[in-house]
């Protein structure tokens, strides 16, 4: 009987062994995933010139672009989207409002 009771403690004793292990790995693979996004990322920066006398009304921006909605020089509503990588406008467009 104390044979079998010497090996049952082995037994346990490897199988809490090798959840300890396996716990520490998960737990280790967490803290790795966790501090991988953590690194210092590069804000990126540019000066982006809107028209002389353009109002800005409302603002959108998506992953890689921005819009501005708002009023000319002339009152008439325009919209200018600009490109976020290079900080060059890519599109400006006339809204006109038919009665």
């Amino acid at each position: 009987m104390e044979k079998v009771r010497r090996k049952l403690a082995r037994l346990m004793v490897v199988s809490i062994g090798i959840m300890l292990v396996g716990l520490m790995a998960v737990l280790g693979a967490v803290v790795y995933k966790s501090g991988a996004g953590s690194g210092v990322a590069e804000t990126a920066r540019a000066t982006l010139e809107l028209p002389a006398g353009f109002s800005v009304d409302d603002t959108a921006v998506s992953e890689t672009r921005i819009l501005f909605r708002g009023a000319g020089e002339d009152g008439g509503q325009r919209v200018l989207v600009y490109d976020l990588a290079t900080g060059r406008l890519v599109a400006d467009h006339a809204i006109d409002q038919a009665n």
